[in-house]
């Protein structure tokens, strides 16, 4: 995992270093993960009043299509579905999903 981390004021740099690590996954088609976060640096020194950073992690991840879907899901539970986000791969399961299915699963 690359984590990368931004005090407060310009992102230039952070943009710029997630930018390119998400571009060399992509070059390569490496399907991969990417969380912000906000929170508290975590080393300050003891003269330094801590400042609120933003957090960035990209992490590769091994290809869901590699799995088969067991019978009736109609999508791979992952992170990012634990967080409220959902990949569906066709029309018709976004069509006809319920929350019901969502909680099933």
């Amino acid at each position: 995992a690359v984590v990368s981390t931004q005090s407060t004021g310009s992102s230039d740099t952070l943009v710029e270093s997630v930018m390119k690590t998400v571009g060399v996954l992509q070059d390569r088609d490496i399907p991969h993960n990417l969380m912000i976060t906000y929170g508290d640096p975590l080393i300050v020194s003891s003269n330094e009043t801590p400042r609120p950073v933003v957090r960035v992690a990209v992490w590769p991840v091994q290809p869901s299509d590699e799995f088969p879907l067991p019978d009736g899901t109609p999508f791979r539970p992952a992170v990012c579905e634990l967080s409220g986000h959902i990949l569906l791969h066709d029309k018709t399961a976004y069509d006809t999903l319920t929350y019901k299915d969502v909680w099933d699963i």
